[in-house]
């Protein structure tokens, strides 16, 4: 498989719901801060309307977010509305109701906002949709110390970041669970996928290059190796940092997903591994049942399949005690965001998850040398 994550040395999980996806607009924030935003996919009068409520309302969430981050603390603060289509950009003053405050251009968000970038660069940007990648006109029309606020695909699990500029360097200081709607711009991504039995089961690979499939199709016939990881938990539990430390952290990472009732795999989204042409796949079940939800027991177990399955599934089974051990408490780790050219030396210790335009760099408890872990400088958060 084409790394597409590694380990640098030192010298209840909610569920994102999939909704239609749109095409990338930019709204430019006065000349102070930019917001990225999507585009609805409608028809004729029904678009137009439909785009103009979605614009006013993610204009609203940015506003929300960006005087969160400590950006907007001041009325004067002014907004610029960029869209690749003129109906949207034409909304507001069509519909009568047009912010003076707000200047409305056609633009793609990929880009930033050329033309409208202040001397010392933007106070803030706001990306409304899911991105694949971090565009580096993002990072690049920042003011130093400003905040880019992303939600970030990382292995098909989405996370909004706030992250400050120090340089070319992002440092994450907040992660929040989230789902939007994808980008459908110049830098959409569709994920390689490879169904299998018939279609019923998919395998498919949201970052880096596809695994080698050779022998799937014969190993979701055989037999099912069921590994337990030893995790019990009693009632509600939110393991959002096991998918994205899965995500970052497994060689051979990918998602599976299973049509409703499928018999082959009990999970109809799972975090899973391929490897030396067997897969595994992360469940769980019910093991004590009891009326107050607080009571209940589940257990997560692994279930592979192939020559290989016993090794894998216990590597995988290890990804998750490892993470019940040292992260489960600890939360989402520092992260920092570097430029694509940035070679291997020069990143800090941790993990690498590789995007197109961006080296992310994880540094997970456990698996970083604690004398590189800076909570202050990279802004770890607790979940």
């Amino acid at each position: 498989m084409g790394e597409a994550r590694k380990q640098i040395a030192a010298p209840t999980a909610r569920r994102a719901r999939r909704r239609s996806h749109p095409e990338q607009k930019v709204k430019v924030l006065r000349s102070r801060v930019m917001c990225a935003s999507p585009e609805v996919k409608a028809g004729s009068q029904q678009r137009q309307c439909a785009n103009h409520a979605v614009d006013a309302w993610l204009q609203g969430v940015a506003m929300s977010w960006l005087r969160a981050s400590g950006v907007l603390t001041e009325p004067r603060n002014q907004r610029c509305s960029r869209s690749v289509d003129h109906r949207v950009s034409g909304a507001p003053v069509a519909h009568g109701n047009a912010d003076p405050r707000v200047t409305a251009v056609l633009g793609d968000g990929g880009l930033g906002a050329p033309g409208h970038v202040p001397t010392q660069g933007f106070d803030g940007v706001v990306i409304t949709h899911n991105a694949a990648d971090i565009a580096p006109a993002w990072r690049e029309q920042l003011r130093e110390g400003a905040r880019l606020v992303v939600p970030l695909e990382m292995g098909g699990y989405t996370r909004s970041l706030t992250l400050v500029r120090r340089g070319d360097v992002l440092h994450c200081e907040h992660w929040t669970y989230c789902g939007f709607v994808r980008d459908r711009g110049a830098a959409a991504r569709t994920a390689p996928a490879l169904p299998l039995a018939d279609g019923e089961v998919t395998v498919r690979w949201e970052d880096g290059e596809p695994g080698d499939p050779a022998g799937l199709e014969e190993a979701l016939r055989g037999p099912r190796r069921e590994l337990t990881t030893g995790l019990v938990v009693r009632g509600t539990f939110n393991f959002e940092t096991l998918q994205v430390y899965a995500a970052t952290t497994l060689p051979g990472f990918c998602r599976l997903t299973a049509r409703e009732g499928s018999a082959l795999v009990a999970q109809q989204d799972a975090a899973a591994m391929l490897s030396d042409g067997s897969l595994a796949y992360l469940t769980y079940r019910k093991v004590k049942d009891a009326p107050d939800p607080a009571d209940r027991l589940t257990e997560f177990f692994i279930h592979a399949y192939g020559p290989a399955a016993e090794e894998v599934a216990e590597r995988f089974a290890e990804c998750v005690r490892v993470w019940d051990r040292e992260v489960r408490e600890s939360g989402y780790p520092p992260m920092t965001v570097h430029p694509a050219a940035t070679i291997d030396d020069q990143l800090p210790p941790g993990d690498v998850l590789d995007k197109p335009s961006a080296r992310l760099v994880f540094q997970w408890p456990g698996r970083t040398p604690a004398g590189a872990l800076s909570l202050s400088a990279a802004g770890g958060q607790r979940a």
